[in-house]
């Protein structure tokens, strides 16, 4: 059978799908491959979030197409911009766990296998994830959002939740295979549960009570979302297996900029969620995403965000300048100057690290459970890189913190 080899680009959610899609091809008879010059045929799973990621993903899949090998163009790009890799296979998000099917279709007929994003068995994806020291688990695809400036929707689509019981078992299955700590991962997982009269605490919950020595991080959640779960989601952050870690992205610190965006909350509302989870929760690192120069804004709307994060104080915060994508709402817009969206970014970054080093700072004397990742580095509980000497794979150890860095922490194993 031919040698594939695979790479895959984007978040977490994508990086599930690249190992899915490796899997998928393993159950029907290929090889997968680590070196490039060994394959008969690369795939690469895309992200197509900026129009940056967008131009380096075209440049890649021309940079594979020349140096001779077929290349199969899987992810987000051929779904939401079909045209712009025309001639390639395509394997879509929802199709991941099929990709084995699909390949060995196409070499033995030269068509496409259609008709394979059956929404009732997307669950079945997570039969395709293995285990490791971290394992990231799909939880559901697409989300319930109708952001203006998103392209990762035309890409994923509308909220399918997998079964609770089937994340459940899965998760035990990872954990007795050595997974020590899990990555809950979703376009949005705030709205896990939506679409199947279920929520994300009662998920985490059930999680919580699979025996054994393990952590998980939540990821991203839309703060519209959160709301509706808030005391639920609250009490079971508290519990030792959840990190305490929120990603919930502000986006705008402007009511008007976030109801262009089609955001779904006020800046005040969003400031009730995060004191809320402060208050409650001990050593919360509060992560965020910020995009700069979004169509319409003003200098005074931009003071807006900055005044907001300077309140707010977020640890960690993903700045972004807004990204023109085709089929959007917002590409339609008036656009800020490409030059105002750099400054604006610039000064942003600025900022970013000056809070990040705050926020570490306050750590110094804490001893915080880690879970070391290789010799000398680990997560704390509340998902901080600390690095320290020495340390044994796969164990959960104190440490305490002896130094802070702009993006980290310096500690001592105790």
């Amino acid at each position: 059978m031919k040698k594939v080899y695979v790479e895959g680009y984007g978040c977490v959610l994508n990086s599930a799908d690249t190992e899915i899609i490796k899997n998928a091809l393993r159950e029907e008879g290929f090889e997968i491959v680590d070196e490039l010059d060994r394959a008969d045929i690369a795939v690469i799973n895309t992200c197509v979030v900026r129009l940056e990621t967008e131009n380096r993903m075209i440049y890649r899949i021309n940079e594979l197409k020349n140096l001779g090998k077929d290349v199969v163009v899987a992810g987000c790009l051929p779904k939401a911009l079909k045209e712009k890799v025309k001639g390639f296979l395509h394997i879509y998000p929802r199709e991941a766990h099929k990709a084995g099917k699909i390949l060995k279709t196409y070499i033995k007929s030269g068509k496409r296998v259609e008709g394979l994003e059956d929404d009732k068995s997307l669950h079945k994806k997570l039969n395709y994830i293995n285990s490791s020291l971290i394992t990231p688990l799909p939880i559901c695809e697409g989300c319930l959002g109708h952001c203006t400036y998103c392209i990762v929707k035309i890409a994923r689509g509308n909220l399918i939740s997998y079964p609770r019981e089937k994340i459940v078992k899965k998760a035990e299955e990872l954990i007795k295979k050595g997974t020590k700590c899990i990555f809950i991962t979703a376009q949005d997982t705030a709205c896990y549960g939506f679409d199947r009269n279920d929520n994300l605490a009662n998920l985490l919950n059930d999680l919580c009570s699979i025996e054994g020595d393990f952590i998980m991080r939540v990821g991203m959640m839309h703060a519209k979302n959160v709301e509706e779960i808030i005391d639920e989601l609250i009490e079971v952050y508290k519990t030792d297996k959840v990190g305490k870690f929120l990603h919930l992205p502000l986006q705008s610190g402007d009511d008007e900029i976030l109801k262009k965006m089609r955001r779904g909350y006020t800046v005040d509302e969003f400031k009730e969620i995060v004191n809320e989870f402060r208050k409650k929760v001990k050593n919360l690192c509060f992560t965020t995403d910020i995009i700069v120069g979004f169509p319409g804004e003003t200098e005074e709307q931009f003071e807006n965000t900055l005044n907001i994060l300077k309140e707010l104080k977020p640890d960690y915060i993903h700045g972004a300048k807004y990204s023109q994508r085709k089929g959007t709402e917002a590409a339609k817009m008036k656009q800020v100057d490409t030059k105002i969206r750099k400054q604006r970014s610039e000064i942003l970054d600025k900022l970013r690290r000056e809070l990040s080093y705050l926020n570490n700072k306050k750590y110094i004397g804490k001893k915080l459970k880690t879970l070391i990742l290789e010799e000398g580095k680990g997560y704390t509980e509340n998902f901080k890189v600390v690095k320290f000497e020495g340390g044994s794979i796969g164990n959960f150890k104190k440490v305490k913190i002896v130094d802070a860095k702009t993006f980290g922490l310096v500690g001592k194993i105790i």
